[in-house]
């Protein structure tokens, strides 16, 4: 009688290899886990593409760490209409976000969620803005607005040249917008600049005039967050104690009394800031305001500086030596960008002031070329004359005093800032050329905002890559996707079936 064959595996060795599988595998998932968990805290990050649009510079870096609270940051956009600014914000703020996880972005299309949008406007204040694209960032009640127009400039000078009839951007200021507007609803201040006004300034509230300041005014509120206001310096009046930044804008219909100017010195005295921005003659002859900044260490002479070879209207001036050192300037210099001023006068340090270590200490942040021509005016007994100089000759100055230069310090170390004209700012030419990035730059150190802020974050330029191909060239690459391509695919179907019938 033959023997039952016994079982290759008893229950016990299907069990133990049952219980080793099992246990295996909860060991690798264990495993996984914890190196996922590890991968989150300690990773590093490398950027392998040469030239990438959302690389973040070392400055962004510095900021974005130091970053201890939540910043919450909300793209209200059409994502469909501008999706090219929309891709670039988003990508640029999403390097922002592992950089500094408590950076945390959503995106907020408005055309296809109303319900959200409306909550989103509720919430915010902002039913004016409805239909605008814009980016919000949002710290502990404390908000900063970016909006589209903000985050992009545009090649002018090719549709005014005729080479194409569309407005192409050419640059993207996300980093420039973003950076700041962090470090604002992070570090909240309590910011005041006033205009100084009765000589005939320009007028920060005049929208409708060229001439008017409204443009600058709405760069200091919403790009500085900065509050401002008017002020009068009557025979009595003093420069009040909450003004961080005074503003002299083009004075050029009514002298500055003695009383004025003995106000102003004593501000500067007590470590104040100043924007100063002389108008030039062919409006008004010279304010008296000369005098006082001759004593602070600027000399500002009464002459026209003209610029052939740096002009595009004859009457204009594009600086073409930037100072590549001072805070105000050095992103200016590495990014090729040049401020636009009209007739404007010269503005050098001053030869006759002290030189001892707590003088002031004036420097030129920009100049024209070495071949302008300065027309200057000669006042003799009763006649007016002129007199042509030809060199080089500086157009915008800056003073600082009680401080280590280029140092960022809070109230005590007297800052000026001194520009051959007043209408480069205008509403006018606040967007041409550099202007706009300049005005920032020279607002953030007056005011005594980080010096990490103002380095490396100019315009990034966005690059456009034609690929220019002959008609033969085109009809090879017709024939390789219409034709080709499929062949292939048909041609190794056809050696599998061979294959198969072999």
């Amino acid at each position: 009688m033959a023997t039952k064959p016994k079982p290759s595996f008893s229950p016990a060795r299907r069990f133990a290899i049952l219980l080793n599988v099992v246990l295996s595998a909860m060991a690798l998932l264990v495993l996984v886990g914890m190196a996922n968990y590890l991968s989150a805290g300690y990773y590093k990050r490398l950027q392998l593409a040469e030239n990438s649009r959302v690389e973040l510079s070392p400055q962004t870096r510095k900021v974005l760490q130091s970053i201890t609270n939540n910043v919450d940051v909300t793209l209200f956009y059409d994502v469909e209409m501008e999706e090219e600014l929309y891709t670039l914000s988003s990508e640029l703020l999403k390097e922002y976000s592992l950089v500094n996880p408590r950076i945390k972005v959503r995106t907020l299309d408005y055309t296809r969620f109303p319900g959200d949008a409306a909550l989103f406007l509720a919430k915010y204040r902002l039913d004016a803005m409805k239909d605008r694209n814009l980016i919000l960032f949002d710290s502990n009640g404390q908000t900063k607005i970016v909006n589209q127009t903000q985050l992009s400039d545009y090649d002018v000078n090719a549709v005014l040249r005729g080479d194409t009839k569309e407005f192409r951007r050419n640059a993207f200021r996300g980093e420039m917008m973003f950076t700041p507007a962090v470090f604002t609803v992070s570090y909240p201040r309590n910011l005041k600049a006033y205009f100084l006004w009765g000589h005939g300034e320009h007028d920060p509230d005049n929208t409708s005039h060229d001439y008017g300041y409204a443009k600058f005014a709405a760069v200091l509120k919403d790009e500085n967050n900065t509050d401002w206001e008017k002020l009068t310096l009557s025979a009595t009046n003093d420069v009040p104690a909450d003004c961080q930044l005074l503003i002299i804008a083009g004075p050029r219909s009514a002298q500055f009394t003695e009383n004025e100017l003995e106000s102003l010195d004593r501000y500067l005295t007590r470590g104040g800031r100043m924007f100063v921005l002389m108008n030039n003659l062919k409006h008004g002859p010279a304010s008296g305001i000369e005098q006082l900044l001759m004593k602070w260490g600027v000399e500002v002479a009464e002459n026209i500086v003209l610029d052939g070879e740096n002009t595009t209207s004859g009457h204009d001036i594009l600086t073409t030596q930037i100072n590549p050192t001072h805070p105000v300037t050095k992103t200016m210099f590495s990014e090729g960008l040049r401020v636009q001023l009209v007739l404007p006068r010269s503005v050098t340090p001053a030869l006759d002031v002290s030189r001892s270590a707590d003088a002031p200490k004036a420097e030129i942040l920009a100049a024209s070329g070495t071949n302008a021509v300065g027309h200057f005016v000669i006042k003799g007994q009763g006649t007016v004359d002129t007199q042509e100089k030809t060199g080089a000759f500086g157009l915008i100055a800056a003073v600082e005093q009680g401080g280590i230069k280029g140092v960022s310090a809070e109230r005590g170390s007297t800052r000026i800032i001194v520009i051959g004209d007043s209408l480069c700012l205008n509403n006018q030419l606040l967007d041409s050329a550099a202007n706009h990035y300049f005005a920032v730059f020279a607002i953030n150190w007056l005011l005594a905002q980080p010096s990490l802020l103002l380095e490396g974050l100019g315009p990034r330029p966005i690059k456009e890559y034609k690929l220019t191909m002959s008609t033969a060239e085109m009809r090879k690459v017709r024939w390789v996707l219409m034709a080709g391509m499929p062949g292939a695919v048909l041609a190794f179907g056809g050696l599998v079936w061979l294959r198969r019938r072999s």
